[in-house]
């Protein structure tokens, strides 16, 4: 009885499993590109914080003793 329930739905259970295989790729996909955007993005913002930091060292160079003491406490107060 059960062999002759699936010869007669074979056709429709393929059918769903192709359905359902085609979406589960989709949302994979997706999730990948969302992930390869986001690791992107961080990428970028952390290239732009390492500018910022070599800028801030090289502003630095060449500064005299009391201006470092100057430069520090004022980062003292950022924190």
């Amino acid at each position: 009885m059960i062999s002759a329930l699936l010869s007669r739905f074979w056709g429709c259970l393929v059918a769903a499993g192709a359905i359902l295989a085609a979406i589960w790729t989709y949302l994979l996909s997706r999730d990948a590109g969302v992930r390869k955007e986001t690791y992107i993005e961080t990428l970028e913002d952390s290239v732009k914080r390492k500018e910022a930091g070599r800028e801030a060292v090289e502003d630095l160079r060449g500064n005299s003793r009391d201006d470092d003491i100057e430069q520090l406490r004022r980062n003292s107060d950022r924190w």
